[in-house]
């Protein structure tokens, strides 16, 4: 189908008047603001005595990190495992049935009473975290024209960096003035809550099968995802077999796993390096990287808008990851604490530029039918290597006595990454 300009100026004029697919992309945000909430509640229990206590976790530092560990290799198989599972439901049903998994999950946690229940709950999270989020990438293809997609991209990512900035005051908070099960039981109820659009259809397969969007927004959509390839074709290659022999795909993975290894790196030790190298108190560590999550927010939807003026996604994210490396080794090598918190707060920033370009270029990369596989797969892989860098940075702090070689492994995550996105440039991605 050929767009002539007098039908793009039509178009313009039409999709001006109808925003459901923006609503639509904001309640999938507030849903995943609950679920980072679910995911990240360890963090504050870990320091709450009486968790510790009631458990019998104190002293027990491996036990405490397993709670973490467990759900990132759980989340991370899950998200291939369940690929199957979102090709037979549906994206709207595939993300009610991992949300309905985590919540219940959440909840049952409120009566644990020893180490293996909550250990057991992290495995339940993680299955219904891995259900979850393959089919968003696959509701923003069917949903926004290509050019929109950086912004589609990063206005359900963005609820990731709500929920880190929020997560740590409101858990600690319910915590001192409830206890620690409610730390459970909370997320899990507004985990409940926010499904609501789900029920209701707000959310849908596609815009197609809405009962609430217009006729014009609906054909608006797919006028261009028709253009651009976004409908299904039988003739089209599918499965894993696929995926294995593109070349594209898998550089597009690398540059995920540069994305996440600074992601789960940085947020993994930067407090502790704040404290110990460069001899911040606890409260100015906390506004520290408080201040970074936040501007991690600003980044998200800065990269968003970016990715979708620019007709060339990868360039936007090679550069990001290079500007990560070089601050990312700014706050290795720095003399100044203060500019050490600066190039900490610009790394964090910029390397979320690197979310919504991954993910819409996946989403032009892959066709209709293969976007659960794709999905699945490069969130499986790439979380299950980037789980692995803060381990790999606390041994190299332990075999060299300083941070500094720590930092320097991220610096290389960052430039591979950023070498891979070059080649996908070359390739006219």
């Amino acid at each position: 189908m050929i767009i002539c300009k007098e039908d793009e100026i039509l178009l313009k004029h039409i999709v001006s008047r109808n925003k459901f697919r923006f609503l639509m992309i904001i309640s999938t945000s507030l849903l995943w603001i609950v679920i980072y909430l679910m995911r990240v509640n360890i963090g504050a229990l870990l320091v709450d005595v009486n968790f510790l206590q009631d458990l019998g976790l104190q002293g027990k530092n491996a036990q405490q990190g397993l709670l973490m560990t467990v759900f990132l290799i759980v989340y991370s198989l899950a998200n291939m495992v369940a690929i199957p599972v979102s090709n037979r439901l549906g994206p709207r049903r595939a993300i009610l049935l991992g949300v309905l998994i985590a919540a219940l999950a959440m909840m049952a946690g409120g009566w644990a009473a020893s180490f293996a229940a909550i250990l057991t709950v992290r495995v339940l999270l993680g299955v219904g975290n891995g259900i979850h989020f393959p089919n968003m990438s696959i509701l923003v293809k069917r949903w926004f024209p290509p050019h929109e997609r950086g912004l589609a991209n990063s206005l359900y990512g963005v609820g990731g960096c709500i929920g880190m900035v929020i997560a740590f005051p409101l858990f600690s908070s319910i915590n001192t003035r409830l206890g620690w099960e409610y730390s459970f039981i909370i997320p899990g109820l507004l985990a409940l809550l926010v499904t609501l659009p789900l029920w209701l259809r707000w959310i849908s397969d596609s815009p197609q099968d809405n009962p609430y969007i217009s006729a014009a927004e609906a054909a608006y959509i797919h006028s261009y995802n028709q253009e651009s390839g976004g409908d299904s074709d039988e003739s089209e290659p599918s499965g894993l077999k696929y995926l294995l022999g593109n070349g594209s795909f898998w550089l597009l993975c690398l540059a995920y796993t540069a994305f996440l290894s600074s992601w789960w790196g940085l947020l993994t030790w930067m407090p502790q390096y704040l404290v110990e190298a460069r001899h911040f108190d606890l409260q100015g560590t906390a506004s520290n990287v408080t201040l970074a999550y936040i501007v991690s927010t600003i980044g998200i939807l800065t990269g968003g808008r970016l990715v979708d003026r620019s007709s060339r996604r990868s360039r936007i994210a090679a550069m990001s990851l290079l500007v990560v490396a070089f601050a990312t080794l700014g706050v290795a090598i720095v003399p100044s604490a203060f500019w050490a918190v600066i190039f900490m707060i610009v790394a964090v920033g910029i390397n979320e530029f690197v979310y919504p370009a991954v993910w819409s270029l996946l989403q032009s990369l892959l066709t209709d039918r293969m976007m659960a596989a794709g999905s699945g797969t490069m969130s499986g892989v790439s979380n299950l290597l980037s789980a692995l860098s803060p381990l790999a940075i606390g041994w190299l702090i332990q075999i060299s006595g300083s941070y500094v070689l720590g930092l320097l492994f991220l610096v290389s995550m960052s430039a591979l990454g950023a070498v891979s996105c070059m080649l996908l440039y070359r390739k006219g991605y």
